[in-house]
């Protein structure tokens, strides 16, 4: 026959077992609710990093179709020039 003790130590593992069941390996576990949340907050943030980075992007396409003085920087970064219009280039002297 088996004791009381015994068979209260067993019910209590048992216990114990599904708990850790429940909160580690179950599919809807405690743990995984835990890391699909992180996940779900890492890409809430990089969505709002993209919309960020989409608005501004969309802000500068507008300067570009609309502002002349950006076409025209941008054309003398890339070395062009106007018509009758001279280009001087400085170069430092090394030693």
């Amino acid at each position: 026959m088996i004791s009381k003790k015994l068979k209260k130590n067993i019910i209590y593992f048992i216990v114990a077992a599904i708990i850790v069941f429940m909160l580690f390996f179950d599919s809807s576990s405690f743990y995984k609710r835990y890391q699909i949340n992180r996940e779900l907050e890492n890409m809430q943030a990089e969505i709002e990093e993209l919309s960020r980075q989409n608005e501004e992007l969309r802000l500068e396409n507008e300067k570009l179709k609309t502002d002349p003085k950006i076409w025209e920087k941008l054309a003398r970064e890339l070395g062009m020039q106007k018509r009758d219009e001279e280009i001087i280039i400085f170069q430092e002297k090394s030693e």
